[in-house]
């Protein structure tokens, strides 16, 4: 389900509207958010996102997205977003062989396809929209 947000901060330049298709807080203390804005999608982590520590906005066709194929033990969707040879990407899974189905979510960093850090996200924040997003895919 995708939640509509009308935000004015440091972040957006006026009153942007923009779909949340990913947001969480994470085991370290911080947030991350991704929201489709049409043209872009922009991403925020940090500990406050009205003053985050990173914000990113990327033209919606350099973003990528993985959808699951519908076979396997995993389940999972997720979103990339490039910054020069850095990729953010949001993601989630789940265990669909396991009892319980246990949902994996968070983003990972990397630089030129070499994982730098995954940070995890607190399950029961996730608010996610990803299966099914119109972009690219990854390859």
């Amino acid at each position: 389900m995708k939640t509509s947000l009308v935000i004015a901060s440091g972040l957006y330049t006026g009153l942007v509207s923009a779909d949340v298709i990913f947001s969480c807080d994470t085991t370290n203390g911080k947030q991350v958010l991704v929201e489709d804005a049409g043209e872009h999608i922009k991403y925020a982590f940090g500990r406050d996102l009205d003053h985050p520590e990173l914000s990113l906005s990327v033209p919606r066709e350099a973003a990528s997205t993985w959808q699951w194929p519908g076979i396997g033990r995993y389940m999972g969707y997720s979103v990339t977003l490039p910054n020069g040879a850095i990729t953010y990407t949001v993601f989630y899974s789940v265990d669909r062989m396991t009892e319980g189905f246990p949902l994996t979510s968070g983003v990972t960093v990397a630089n030129k396809n070499q994982r730098i850090a995954t940070i995890y996200c607190l399950s029961n924040t996730l608010n996610e929209s990803l299966q099914g997003i119109d972009l690219k895919e990854d390859k």
